[in-house]
């Protein structure tokens, strides 16, 4: 089967290519909205594909498809669906954007700090534009890799994005195709990798497109949120195409760095090659074909390690997982919440086990799920897990509430972001949890029954306050000290031990690979109470100073000062909910260097 693209592609000559997958289907015609009385038939091609080119067409140009003399339908791979067009789509010229010096490649997972967004609640725009506003504030955040939740056209002007509608296009209320690529060349030009947020496991029905549904929907299979969709029953290699070729067109047309595959466990494929896989390798193919790093990352939360381990081990290929149990585990030990999921993780040894290996369950019985969850094995590196101390997911019924700052106060919104930043795990930050934003995440959407978007925006203002501005302060030196310390920086758990040396305190031991022997470790208290501890001898001999200490009154804190040296008897007292980060190297250090922290 050919690879000719899909939807309408215009080329640099003026003409455009037309095409749509409709195997159901003898005669298909297309309207160009400028010539009523036209149309031109498209020729049947092989696998049931549909296809014409024609001269003259415009950026700009409105068509429909016409399935066997039934009403005119939009393009299902449409790339641009005009706010007022129900049964016509745009064609876009994706060679005419000026891309200026724009010579970013993308980056390696190992090297992401990730920040979550969601484009109609993160400025006051709520649109691109706005994003491009705020670039500044995450790059001297520190932030190298934007993530936006779906961009893509979905169901209504106001959402989380996930019930989409057409996968190709942009969601008109956040801007123009053109004004996307802005935003992605602007970044860019900051050295920061952008990933899309995808929908790839369901779709919602448009009414307009129901011709032309027919072999994309299973006769199997159900979910919850919409029609799952057809990856292994008859005609399921043209769905797969439509799916493989849209990931394609926000990495090639859009030069995005990367997809999120949210729902990805709601794709349900029993043929030899898994979709997944296949994706994966298309993806890596073009990237390797055009200098660049494209990644792709799994949403799905079982512990399953098939998607991200390579094809010769039995896995998909795709490059790093949530760590929702880490998520979890953290949640459970700051809020004291064990409803729901969170039951799972009432035992302390669940952080433990989630810092080390990722995993907090590896093969054991789960009580809310009742079954073994996660698997007993340590195939995955660092690199391979991301991991949040907060996010929009766990706020989908609108029962409870994203912000830890919220759910637990300010000291845990600092200890959150420790256990986060100083992690083995590529780290992802949700906007505004670095001053602590308090605005809630409802599942938000057009009814006047439900959530309003506005409720939900950033309060940017809220940077000013004291909390505000010292928990910015924390942030900005963790993701300093992650990006400057070479031992801190790699995202490597082999190289790192977790223990909980009295109950609720738990202390890190990051190991390093220099020649200088440059050691970290970083203790947290997740009881309410303070704590002094001998961790003198849980670490190697020599020096060790006080780099950071979340309870100081450079964060606003309360908390006693830290010596700047650790003391000979290796006694330390920390506060409750609070957490410390130690250094240690064999180079020589004078005692007159070394400040009370």
């Amino acid at each position: 089967m050919n690879e000719k693209l899909l939807g309408a592609r215009l080329q640099q000559d003026g003409k455009c290519s037309f095409r749509i997958f409709a195997p159901h289907i003898q005669q298909v015609k297309i309207k160009i909205q400028n010539q009523p009385n036209e149309s031109y038939s498209l020729t049947p091609s092989q696998y049931g594909y549909h296809e014409t080119t024609l001269e003259e067409i415009k950026p700009g140009a409105l068509y429909s498809f016409v399935l066997d003399n039934g009403p005119a339908i939009p393009d299902p791979a449409s790339s641009w669906q005009p706010e007022e067009q129900k049964n016509a789509s745009a064609v876009v010229d994706h060679h005419f954007f000026d891309w200026g010096e724009d010579n970013f490649s993308g980056l390696p997972m190992s090297e992401m700090i990730i920040y979550e967004a969601h484009t109609g609640t993160f400025s006051p725009e709520k649109n691109f534009q706005g994003l491009i506003s705020k670039l500044p504030h995450l790059s001297e955040l520190g932030i190298n890799t934007l993530q936006l939740m779906p961009i893509a056209s979905f169901a209504g002007s106001q959402g989380w994005g996930y019930e989409t509608t057409f996968p190709y296009a942009v969601h008109p209320p956040y801007g123009r195709p053109d004004e996307l690529k802005e935003l992605i060349k602007q970044c860019h030009l900051r050295d920061i990798a952008v990933i899309l947020d995808v929908s790839f496991g369901s779709m919602i029905p448009v009414d307009a497109l129901e011709p032309a549904y027919f072999p994309f929907f299973s006769s199997k299979y159900n979910v919850h949120n919409g029609r799952a969709l057809n990856f292994d029953e008859e005609y399921s290699y043209g769905v797969r195409e439509f799916y493989i070729q849209c990931a394609l067109s926000w990495i090639r047309d859009y030069r995005v760095d990367g997809l999120r595959i949210k729902d990805a466990d709601h794709i349900f494929d029993q043929t030899p090659i898994h979709f997944l896989e296949e994706l994966a390798t298309r993806v890596k193919n073009f990237a390797r074909q055009n200098n660049r790093t494209c990644v792709l990352i799994n949403g799905d939360k079982r512990n399953a390690l098939r998607p991200v381990l390579p094809p010769e081990k039995g896995g998909y290929g795709l490059d790093a997982l949530y760590n929702d149990n880490f998520y979890c585990a953290l949640h459970s030990q700051l809020t004291g919440n064990h409803e729901g999921r969170f039951k799972d993780y009432v035992d302390p040894e669940r952080m433990v086990s989630a810092m080390q290996y990722g995993f907090a369950y590896r093969g054991e019985i789960s009580s809310h799920y009742l079954r073994k969850q996660g698997r007993n094995r340590s195939e995955l590196n660092g690199c391979q897990f991301i991991a949040y101390s907060q996010g929009h997911e766990d706020n989908y019924g609108n029962e409870s509430k994203c912000r830890i700052i919220e759910n637990a106060g300010f000291e845990a919104a600092k200890l959150s972001a420790g256990a986060t930043l100083l992690s083995p795990y590529v780290p992802m930050i949700f906007m505004g949890e670095e001053y602590g934003e308090k605005a809630p995440f409802h599942n938000f959407n057009d009814s006047q029954d439900g959530y309003c978007i506005d409720e939900c925006c950033l309060n940017w203002m809220n940077i000013e306050s004291d909390q505000g501005r010292a928990l910015l302060a924390l942030y900005r030196n963790l993701l300093k000290i992650r990006k400057e310390h070479p031992t801190i920086h790699e995202p490597c758990r082999s190289r790192c031990h977790v223990q909980e040396i009295a109950p609720g305190i738990i202390l890190v031991f990051r190991n390093s690979t220099s020649a200088d022997r440059e050691y970290a470790a970083a203790l947290f208290n997740f009881s309410k109470e303070d704590a002094e501890n001998n961790i003198a001898q849980y670490l190697p001999e020599r020096v060790w100073t006080t780099e950071l200490y979340s309870a100081s009154t450079t964060y606003a804190g309360k908390g006693s000062a830290l010596p700047g040296i650790l003391p000979q008897d290796g006694k330390v007292k920390i506060a409750g909910q609070s957490f410390a980060l130690f250094l240690h190297s064999e180079l020589v250090i004078r005692s007159e260097d070394i400040s009370i922290r």
